[in-house]
């Protein structure tokens, strides 16, 4: 698809997306204004576009693109004489046959489309008389995404009789039809003797200001974009967060409501409009994402743990800056990509006046006066050069510095010279070194040089000698710069990147340091580890995920704490055993606790004919011996998750949980997870996992072992303070 269809059109095809239309009309904006290019932006909407298509010239338009005869047949096959029937007051018409139109939820139907468009396309590019606006390379005339048309025209009077004119032609051959009362003109550069001359030539409708296209308010001046999109969206999640706040949601519940409802939504803005925002966004974003996550309390958890990955100790929740870097960072990949075809770099070279795969390692004081401000490449590189040190990303200069198109360097090198060092379209510092050293050419009686390499050679090596801080010139490539190196667009590239900000960030959670200061013992990366692997995948259901993780991050408060915040409050533990109320105190060292846990490592040793360790890193940590794949088996793991999510139901009571209530809780647990259960590899894997449990519940010492428990439990009913 992407060598049939021309990169002017950017809807449902590979590799294309809608931030390719977005930038690239936010880039031709800027550089009207720059140049003072008289320019409008001309959106038409099509009429019942994909209804309208003509299947002959359907067919046409696939033969001569060179589609296949074969695969002409199967499209053929899909569009068959289909007949159809009307349903009007539970009556139903006659059938009638359907002879244009692509079929409605069909995965074939946008690129069917696309290839239908194509020759509108095409030939406005071709048309002499439809004029755009010049980029570096190339003229751009219109961005189209699916049956969006977007057109750039900088000579409006002959520019828009000519569009009329391609557009009712190929109406007339296709059934595409363009609805004027939705078509709209953004007045970008023209004066206003400019604007009354055209409004006299169209009836399209002309916007105040702004213009909406694929989901972004567009202005006509760069300091609007940040007000009409981004506070506009805020304003919109302040109200879905407010009404959706007021629902019962667990509390990781809400956390997903983040990740799957609203990034979503600031990420297209964030990719779409690849402009500077204020600190003020995110500290309000922040602010408002907290009190979702805790409606009715304060905040028990820092933000800054919450956003951590799950295997470094957090919950993933979306830190919105870091993916506002993610996004610009996609862009400086997509600006070393050999070959995007993204029509938007074109503009963005032009506002640049350097090539962009060499701006970002350029020194910083050099691009001031040559990257035009308020543009999109002038944002991307604020933000490069502010993180690109706190994140580890790169250091000034990098191996990735460009020994051509560079002012700091400025002179020809003789293509001979660079081809002794690499094949690449590009030079950069690292084609002239090997092994963190050097390569002397001159020495290498292979390759002899001429006269002119050797000049250019060691004028670079004086160059490189006299760059400050040239010792980083050799150190390894980081892996945001071996993304860079390779040329090529990145997929998921802002999770990728995304990912690797998050790397670089050294915090650890302080629940960490607190349980090696509760327990008196420190515990291993390796340990963690396994915690945090049991935590988070030792089951899918998502109360016992919750609660594991609120055990290990100190969510739940203790008598201790709570005498701490409140003026009146008591530290004593509310099981009536006359001991102060710490955290490990209420989970494990209570002696009325105890009897609890030891009655599940009974339990634990009739199921499995293995007693764990019976310490707190164990019941309460998930350090079971073993390795984690064979514990997320077993009915170990299943058994002590839910022992533990029992002990918060009897919070702030004396009570202990019942057999009852843990059998209960088990066999909820093993509906679940037969539910789960979609083929015969996973449903005898089920039955593996729970075969002990199964058969040991029906026998007589499990019914012996159901009187002690009732038996321990009565005896602390009566008495107390004893355990």
């Amino acid at each position: 698809m992407p060598r049939l269809v021309h990169a002017d059109q950017v809807g449902f095809i590979p590799g294309r997306e809608a931030r390719d239309a977005t930038t690239r009309v936010l880039s031709a904006i800027r550089l009207a204004q720059v140049r003072r290019t008289p320019m409008l932006l001309l959106s038409m909407d099509a009429d019942k576009a994909f209804d309208r298509v003509s299947w002959r010239f359907l067919f046409s338009t696939l033969e001569h693109l060179g589609v296949g005869d074969g695969f002409l047949k199967w499209v053929a096959a899909l569009y068959d004489t289909p007949t159809a029937r009307v349903r009007v007051n539970g009556a139903l018409s006659d059938s009638f046959h359907i002879r244009n139109g692509t079929r409605q939820g069909c995965p074939l139907s946008p690129l069917l489309f696309a290839l239908f468009l194509e020759p509108l396309l095409t030939s406005i590019r071709a048309n002499a008389n439809i004029t755009g606006i010049d980029g570096q390379h190339h003229t751009h005339k219109l961005s189209a995404y699916a049956d969006d048309l977007m057109f750039m025209v900088t000579e409006p009077s002959v520019t828009i009789p000519e569009i009329s004119t391609e557009l009712t032609r190929y109406g007339s051959l296709s059934g595409f039809l363009v609805n004027a009362d939705k078509s709209e003109i953004l007045n970008i550069t023209l004066t206003k003797l400019q604007c009354a001359q055209i409004r006299d030539l169209t009836s399209y409708r002309w916007c105040d200001g702004k213009m909406k296209y694929l989901g972004v308010w567009l202005a006509n001046t760069p300091d609007r974009l940040y007000a009409e999109n981004f506070g506009t969206l805020f304003a919109t999640l302040s109200d879905d967060l407010r009404f959706w706040k007021t629902k019962m949601l667990s509390w990781i519940g809400r956390i997903n409501v983040l990740k799957m409802n609203v990034l979503p939504r600031l990420l297209f803005l964030f990719q779409a409009l690849p402009i500077l925002l204020p600190a003020t966004f995110f500290r309000s974003l922040r602010s408002l994402f907290t009190r979702f996550i805790w409606p009715t309390r304060s905040s028990r958890l820092q933000y800054r743990t919450l956003a951590l990955s799950k295997q470094s100790g957090g919950l993933a929740l979306p830190d919105m800056k870091w993916y506002y870097y993610a996004s610009h960072l996609t862009r400086i990949v997509d600006w070393m990509s050999y070959d995007s075809g993204q029509r938007w770099q074109d503009l963005e070279t032009a506002l640049s006046g350097i090539a962009l795969w060499a701006v970002p390692w350029i020194r910083k004081p050099l691009l001031r006066h040559r990257v035009v401000s308020d543009t999109s490449v002038s944002a991307t590189l604020a933000i490069w050069h502010s993180i690109r040190s706190k994140f580890a990303l790169s250091s000034a200069p990098s191996p990735l510095l460009p020994l051509i198109h560079n002012p700091d360097f400025p002179g020809e090198i003789s293509k001979s010279l660079r081809e002794k060092f690499t094949d690449e379209p590009r030079f950069q510092v690292r084609h002239v070194l090997r092994d963190g050293q050097f390569v002397d050419i001159t020495l290498d009686t292979s390759m002899p040089c001429s006269f002119l390499d050797t000049f250019h050679y060691h004028r670079l090596r004086l160059y490189l000698r006299r760059l400050p801080g040239n010792s980083s010139l050799l150190r390894p490539l980081t892996p945001f710069e071996k993304f860079c190196a390779m040329g090529l667009q990145l997929d998921h590239s802002i999770s990728a990147l995304y990912k690797i900000i998050q790397k670089a960030d050294d915090y650890i959670p302080t629940y960490m340091g607190r349980w090696e200061r509760e327990l008196d013992m420190p515990i291993s990366t390796e340990l963690w580890t396994k915690t945090l692997q049991l935590t988070h995948k030792g089951t899918r259901i998502s109360a016992l995920v919750e609660n594991s993780f609120k055990i290990i991050s100190f969510w739940y408060r203790s008598p201790l704490l709570m005498a701490r915040i409140s003026d009146n409050g008591d530290p004593s533990c509310w099981r009536n055993c006359s001991q102060t109320g710490s955290y490990l105190h209420i989970w494990w060292t209570c002696p009325r606790i105890r009897i609890y846990w030891t009655l599940i490592s009974t339990l634990l040793t009739k199921l499995t004919d293995h007693t764990p360790q019976f310490n707190p890193e164990v019941y309460l940590l998930l350090q079971v011996e073993g390795s984690i794949s064979g514990l997320k088996r077993s009915i170990l793991l299943r058994v002590l998750l839910c022992a533990r999510a029992l002990v918060p139901r009897h919070w702030r009571s004396p009570s202990l949980p019942s057999i009852s209530e843990l059998i209960t809780r088990v066999q909820e647990l093993r509906l679940a997870e037969e539910t789960l259960v979609s083929s015969d590899k996973t449903r005898q894997a089920f039955h593996d996992t729970w075969y002990y449990w199964d058969t040991t519940l029906s026998t007589a010492d499990f019914c012996a072992f159901t009187g002690e428990w009732g038996a321990a439990l009565a005896l602390l009913d009566g008495s107390p303070g004893a355990p």
